[in-house]
């Protein structure tokens, strides 16, 4: 075998920061296998231009070097970095645009989309790679069928449920709860137009890639519902940062008849956020607290009439959330749409015990880590709430498996298990390359 075949040249790709896509891009780096990452904006701490703002306006640039350094991470090799502005500057014109102007707004979401997809689609035929790993939605078009032309091994990361399920989803919400509707992704405009536009790179994803990564079991299992092969999906769980999430110290115990539930992501509808408030009008008594970690929409509409007895904690600092989350007692997290909700690993992380919907697509196993019940299932979700709340036993058994599982799933993990994914691929695909050679050199032959 040769080295080329055991570690192939991969090339990332990712418009956006997600945990996932930059922990794919170190873990390839560590195992020899990393092309290149192309991205948006990424920040190059080291760079000129940051050289040139640092010395131009030292204070300035200094209020803004927190929010860059959300986009970068100091084990990525940035010289392995390409950034494609255009994408994050399209997507600030996108969120300036008055709810009025969809049109517009949906011009030009298509534009950043398909421009990072031909860049990329450039960056496959300049590079040759030995394989891509793509990240949803942005390879749909120019990137995949180029993968086809020039014989390259691609991986699909899947970081959304199926579309099929979310269209399922959506039916049912618009027909059982229209009030809530509107709320669906909170203060993100749910334009139906664009919705099946994007629904449809996706689908044109799974039958263009020749490996699809999913999060969770829930989404394979959907999928193989849906027709696609077994055999082209694998399963790679996300994970967290077993360091920074931890669970509070023992000290720091509180009283038996106290229990903080702890709801942590978008206060929207797909989160199941209605279930949950009114799950809680049937769970809440005295030293009980529910908390809700997350923006609030602008204009609650519906619910509204439902926060009273509950605490907004509102958005804090990605750094003081391992601390808010390890104060809680229980997570609960009923969604009805994800991939897999990185903020479930946190929770595990901490040693929460957790209340989940098996459509969250956590690695949380029912009455080990956790309880699952079925989505919008509102008595159950209570039921479940009051069980952890009042079983102090069963919450503490809970908790300290919670953190063994989570540190079964840390990224090391993930790193090593989409290595050999990849591996796998582009071993798949060179057996078949050849054995088409071998096929055709037969039929000469004959």
């Amino acid at each position: 075998m040769d080295s080329r075949l055991a570690d192939p040249q991969t090339l990332v790709a990712c418009p956006d920061s997600r945990p996932p896509a930059y922990q794919a891009v170190i873990g390839l780096d560590r195992a020899g296998m990393l092309e290149r990452f192309v991205t948006s904006f990424y920040y190059k701490e080291g760079g000129r231009l940051a050289r040139l703002a640092r010395s131009l306006a030292p204070s300035r640039f200094s209020r803004l070097e927190g929010w860059l350094n959300r986009r970068r991470d100091s084990s990525i090799p940035s010289d392995r970095v390409r950034s494609i502005w255009s994408f994050d500057l399209a997507q600030r014109v996108e969120c300036r645009l008055s709810p009025d102007r969809a049109a517009l707004k949906r011009a030009v979401v298509k534009w950043r989309t398909d421009r990072f997809d031909r860049r990329l689609a450039a960056e496959l035929q300049t590079v040759r790679p030995d394989a891509l790993l793509v990240f949803s939605d942005v390879g749909s078009e120019a990137a995949l069928p180029a993968c086809r032309r020039l014989g390259i091994p691609s991986i699909l990361s899947m970081v959304h449920g199926d579309v099929r399920e979310e269209r399922e989803v959506l039916a049912l919400r618009k027909s059982v709860s229209p009030e809530f509707f509107p709320i669906y992704l909170g203060d993100g405009r749910l334009d139906l137009v664009e919705l099946s536009w994007l629904h449809a790179r996706r689908l044109r994803d799974l039958t263009l890639a020749d490996r699809i990564l999913v999060p969770s079991d829930h989404i394979r299992e959907t999928l193989i519902g849906h027709g696609t092969h077994p055999a082209k999906i694998s399963v790679i769980p996300y994970a967290a940062d077993t360091r920074r999430f931890r669970p509070r110290p023992i000290e720091a115990e509180r009283d038996a008849d106290q229990c903080t539930f702890l709801f942590a992501g978008g206060i929207t509808q797909r989160k199941g956020i209605k279930y949950l408030l009114k799950a809680w009008e049937k769970v809440r008594r005295p030293g009980w607290r529910l908390q809700l970690l997350g923006a609030l929409p602008k204009d609650a509409g519906p619910l509204a009439s439902m926060l009273g007895h509950v605490e907004l904690l509102g958005r804090v600092p990605h750094s003081q959330v391992p601390e808010v989350m390890a104060a809680a007692d229980v997570f609960v997290f009923p969604s009805l749409f994800e991939g897999s909700a990185v903020v479930t690993y946190e929770a595990l992380a901490c040693g929460l015990p957790s209340v989940l919907t098996p459509n969250a697509g956590s690695v949380v196993r029912d009455g080990i880590e956790g309880l699952l019940v079925p989505p919008r299932d509102i008595d159950g979700l209570a039921q479940s709430m009051v069980r952890l709340g009042l079983d102090t036993n069963l919450r503490a058994r809970l908790s300290r498996l919670a953190r063994v599982r989570a540190e079964e799933f840390d990224w090391p993990r993930y790193h090593k298990s989409l290595c050999s994914a990849v591996r796998l691929t582009v071993e798949e695909r060179r057996s078949r390359d050849e054995a088409s050679v071998v096929l055709g050199e037969f039929s000469l032959r004959s």
